[in-house]
């Protein structure tokens, strides 16, 4: 599993925050699910993504994720001690 965490205060002139990452995230991940963060707690925030896992989904974006959520996806992520999520790629934007 690989966990990418970018910070949301880039100098962007693109209005659309989301539209600007997705861009920019590597042509292998394919179409990426997108999560917005702020409607979950942190543990409900690991709770969908266990989903988006189960489902098959091998590339996330969250969205607008605070400082605890991003510090429980990294906890959640060092967890997978049967390999299931090897091939998995998160990618967190932080919100400022």
């Amino acid at each position: 599993m690989d966990i990418h965490v970018i910070n949301s205060d880039w100098k962007v002139e693109a209005p659309d925050l989301m539209g600007f990452v997705s861009a920019r995230l590597p042509a292998s991940t394919g179409a990426v699910p997108h999560i917005y963060a702020d409607a979950y707690a942190a543990e409900g925030l690991l709770e969908i993504l266990e989903v988006r896992v189960a489902r098959g989904d091998r590339g996330i974006l969250v969205m607008d994720c605070t400082r605890a959520q991003v510090q429980a996806v990294l906890e959640w992520s060092s967890c997978d001690d049967d390999g299931q999520m090897q091939d998995l790629e998160i990618f967190l934007v932080r919100r400022d």
